[in-house]
C-alpha cells in the first residue's frame, strides 16, 4: 500500500481529499497544513505519492517551493498538484518541475482517483 502525504492549509480540503483516497483504496494517508510541515513530514515518513495545494498561505504560491524541496529529496515521488490556480504557466512551471500531474479546484473525486491509479 503506498503512502500518500497531503498538503493543504485548509483541513476541510485535507478530510475532502482524504475520503477520496480511502475510497480509493491508498488507505495511507498523512496531513500536512504548511510548507515546513510538509518537508519535514515528507523526509520522516518518505510517502511516494504528495497530494499538495500551491497556496498555502493568503499571499504566495509556496507550494512550489515544497515541491521543489520534495524533487530533491527524491526525484521519484509522485506529486499531484491540486491547486484553484488556473493559469497556464502555473501548470507547465510544476511539471517541469517535476508534478506527475496537475488537478485544477474544484474537482470531481473520479478526476483525482484516475490520477492516483496512474501513480500506483
Amino acid at each position: 500500500m503506498k503512502k500518500v502525504l497531503i498538503v493543504d492549509n485548509s483541513s476541510y480540503m485535507r478530510k475532502f481529499i482524504k475520503k477520496i483516497i480511502e475510497k480509493g483504496g491508498f488507505n495511507t494517508t498523512i496531513e500536512a497544513s504548511s510548507k515546513e510541515e510538509a518537508v519535514e513530514i515528507f523526509k520522516a515518513q518518505s510517502p511516494e505519492i504528495v497530494i499538495l495545494d500551491l497556496n498555502m498561505s493568503e499571499f504566495t504560491m509556496d507550494g512550489i517551493s515544497v515541491l521543489n524541496d520534495i524533487m530533491k529529496i527524491n526525484t521519484e515521488t509522485a506529486v499531484i498538484i491540486i491547486s484553484a490556480v488556473g493559469h497556464q504557466s502555473v501548470k507547465d512551471e510544476c511539471i517541469a518541475l517535476g508534478a506527475k500531474s496537475y488537478v485544477r479546484k474544484p474537482f470531481e473525486a473520479e478526476t483525482l482517483l484516475k490520477v492516483l491509479e496512474e501513480c500506483k
